[in-house]
């Protein structure tokens, strides 16, 4: 039944569209869900931040106090999904996106936004809060993209926004991994892995008492999580070699493959949530985990991909995809919203709320709607619009094609 069973992989998958032409899936639902799945953990973590609200059954108190680990599913899910149509046309032996087609998407997605929010900060009064650090400092080192390499930088404006530098970073550096992926992809996996390593054991050891944490979430450190996703898209796109019988059995074990990357990645939550109580514990811990935490999310992606699409529902659902569809932007913006909630006493409180279980969850109910509430605003009536500009050639050929109508 059509329901029941998915197209293998859908960057393989030879669907007969109404014109009668073939088509190909190119934007993986399941992928989405994921990023709501990330975007959901890492808003109950700092909004647990503020309001200490203890989770719905005790054995799940370790998902709210880690969720800070969507961050690394966030960066798990771009290394998929950049090279996903690079790998897809090596796998089918057709011409590549074009750099400068790669550049625009990012910069027209990334940057608009990111500036906006850091306009708002300051229009609000919050980035002032955050830190001494001078304003000319900090929006310089923010909008090139490196403020996470000064200490005085690293958490002003606005906290979350470190994960920015690392993304940006990443997709700069894309092209010249990419070149090496693309002829040895595993070499290329695991030397990004080892480096990653390495680089966060060579910083326990020189600079554990002052700058092991902060450095320790620069882009060296999330290489491994960067590769474990990039040999997700290779693999998916690759498995359309496969005979049809290869293909069935791998879509039969594929339920098995996503219950195991989900079972890996509880428990590897739940050992980090039980080091809780050790100096520095999240940074200790992952100092040789966190590629852990990429293999069990491409069980899971690649479990998801190639299961049932009854399975893929789990994922691929509207609340899920929704909260992936403006993840970024409530992203941004979630915790300035809790805490500006918090500092304005919506809901109102007096004393410690920490001590009222009702406000607790009042408040992580109201700061989370009006957040998601906030996100939904920015991303369809700011991002949307913008990412619907046509890349710079295309842009220049409808400017010469309007110039021509004129001139006629």
């Amino acid at each position: 039944m059509p329901f029941l069973s998915a197209p293998f992989p859908a960057c393989y998958s030879a669907n007969v569209a109404a014109s009668g032409t073939l088509y190909e899936e190119e934007r993986l639902s399941v992928l989405d869900g994921l990023r709501g799945v990330a975007v959901l953990l890492v808003l109950w973590y700092h909004v647990w931040e503020i309001t200490w609200l203890p989770a719905p059954a005790p054995w799940l108190e370790f998902v709210p106090e880690t969720g800070f680990i969507g961050v690394h599913l966030f960066f798990f899910l771009s290394g998929l999904v950049i090279s996903y149509p690079f790998a897809r046309a090596i796998a089918h032996q057709a011409t590549p996106p074009s750099w400068r087609h790669f550049v625009w998407r990012r910069c027209i997605k990334i940057v608009p936004s990111y500036v906006l929010s850091i306009a708002l900060m300051y229009a609000i009064g919050y980035a002032q809060t955050q830190d001494s650090t001078p304003a000319a400092q900090a929006i310089a080192t923010h909008l090139l993209f490196i403020h996470t390499w000064f200490p005085a930088t690293y958490g002003s404006i606005n906290g979350v926004l470190w994960t920015l530098a690392v993304e940006v970073e990443f997709y700069l550096l894309f092209p010249l991994l990419w070149l090496f992926f693309s002829r040895s992809p595993w070499l290329t996996a695991a030397a990004m892995i080892l480096a990653a390593v390495a680089w966060r054991a060579s910083l326990s050891v020189c600079c554990y008492h002052a700058l092991f944490v902060p450095y320790s979430e620069n882009l060296p450190g999330y290489l491994d999580v960067f590769a474990c996703g990039m040999l997700a898209s290779w693999i998916y796109c690759r498995s359309s070699r496969l005979n049809h019988e290869g293909k069935r059995v791998v879509q039969r074990l594929a339920p098995f493959l996503f219950a195991g990357g989900s079972v890996a990645a509880i428990l590897l939550l739940q050992n980090l949530f039980a080091y809780r109580h050790h100096d520095q514990w999240a940074s200790v811990w992952q100092i040789g985990r966190r590629e852990y935490f990429g293999f069990a999310f491409a069980a899971i992606a690649l479990g998801a991909l190639w299961s049932p699409r009854l399975l893929q529902l789990s994922l691929a659902n509207r609340v899920l995809m929704f909260l992936g569809a403006i993840s970024y932007n409530l992203y941004l913006y979630h915790q300035v919203v809790a805490r500006e909630l918090l500092r304005i006493h919506i809901p109102p409180y007096t004393g410690d709320p920490h001590a009222s279980p009702h406000w607790q969850a009042l408040f992580t109910i109201v700061a989370s709607l009006a957040a998601i509430m906030l996100a939904t605003l920015i991303t369809y009536g700011f991002e949307r619009p913008l990412l619907r500009l046509p890349d710079p050639p295309r842009f220049r050929a409808l400017l010469q094609s309007w110039g021509n109508a004129v001139k006629r």
